[in-house]
């Protein structure tokens, strides 16, 4: 909790531990957080106020309780000329294990500039959230997502860097 209320660089600094740039062109940034780094982005939404006790905190964190959520912002290829969301796949892997989404939300980014008018804008990307179960083991996992069941992009993600 004192890094809630701790200054903005100090925040910041926490914060960025758990965003990286992928090394896929197709994938802008993956944004982790775990049980620690909700309960912190919790405690700054509540400010000041924070918790009575130990026991609203838990209460807080429980929805969240043994779960893992990855953000990344996608870009599709330009060539698929996509005019709605196409179907998102996404997995956590580690050397020993790979386990499915729990629960996935994408928003698309639709391209720039104006509407056309005689069809739908082109979908050019999307913002991905995907909960999984926390791995056992901490260490270097691998974000594999799937576009329409065709191609796919990925991203490594090391929990053991993470605060």
């Amino acid at each position: 909790m004192r890094v809630a209320r701790s200054s903005v660089a100090e925040r910041v600094s926490f914060h960025a531990g758990y965003r990286s740039v992928a090394a896929d062109p197709g994938i802008d940034h993956v944004e982790v957080i775990t049980e620690l780094r909700r309960l912190v982005l919790l405690a700054e939404l509540r400010g000041a106020r924070g918790w009575d006790d130990a026991r609203d905190a838990r209460a807080a964190l429980e929805a969240y309780r043994g779960k893992l959520t990855v953000e990344a912002r996608v870009r599709f290829h330009p060539q698929r000329g996509y005019t709605s969301l196409p179907r998102l796949d996404l997995h956590l892997g580690s050397s020993v294990t790979m386990q499915p989404a729990l629960d996935l939300h994408a928003e698309p980014i639709h391209g720039p500039g104006p509407v056309p008018v005689d069809g739908p804008p082109v979908v050019v990307g999307a913002v991905v959230e995907a909960t999984f179960a926390t791995p056992a083991v901490r260490g270097v996992h691998t974000l594999i997502i799937h576009v329409d069941g065709v191609y796919l992009l990925v991203a490594t993600i090391d929990l053991s860097r993470m605060p």
